[in-house]
């Protein structure tokens, strides 16, 4: 499955710069959006390769169909590992997540930030692949949903950080 999101920001593409290649902003949102046990990996603020690797547990926003529920060993609630990449200067990004007991899951998201009528928007082309026999193209569709239905919080809760970083 692939498809685009856009988050569109009304302040200048520095402010949302600064935001977003912040190690402690992906934390935060995390955190604002009500996600549990959530822990930095890994991170560098390096100045032209930006990136935050965190874990977080997390419920689907969407009721899971119960041929889903087997793959996940932690029932309802999921186990996740997202790496959010930057280069500074191309403002290019790349986000990769990964879920617990779905390894053959691959979602990733390619992300530019650029300057937009409005400020600055980024740019997310999401891919949601499965490679899993029978199910593997549900499972891909059903994943993809549920992004989508989180974009609005996501989208929201960075809003409201954003407010520190004018």
């Amino acid at each position: 499955m692939n498809f685009v999101e856009e988050h569109i920001f009304d302040v200048p593409l520095e402010v949302v710069e600064r935001m977003y290649f912040d190690t402690a902003f992906c934390p935060r949102k995390y955190e604002e959006l009500g996600l549990e046990d959530i822990k930095v990996v890994d991170s560098s603020d390096d100045p032209e390769q930006y990136f935050v690797d965190c874990s977080f547990v997390m419920e689907p926003s969407l009721p899971l169909p119960g041929f889903i529920k087997k793959f996940l060993p932690g029932g309802e609630k999921i186990s996740v590992r997202q790496i959010d990449r930057w280069n500074t200067k191309t403002r290019k990004g790349e986000l990769e997540i990964k879920l617990q007991g779905l390894e053959k899951v691959n979602i990733h998201s390619v992300m530019t930030l650029k300057t937009h009528e409005r400020g600055a928007v980024n740019v997310m082309q999401w891919t949601v692949e499965c490679k899993i026999p029978l199910v593997g193209s549900k499972l891909a569709d059903f994943l993809g949903k549920d992004i989508r239905s989180k974009a609005a919080s996501d989208h929201a809760a960075s809003l409201k950080i954003l407010q520190d970083y004018l």
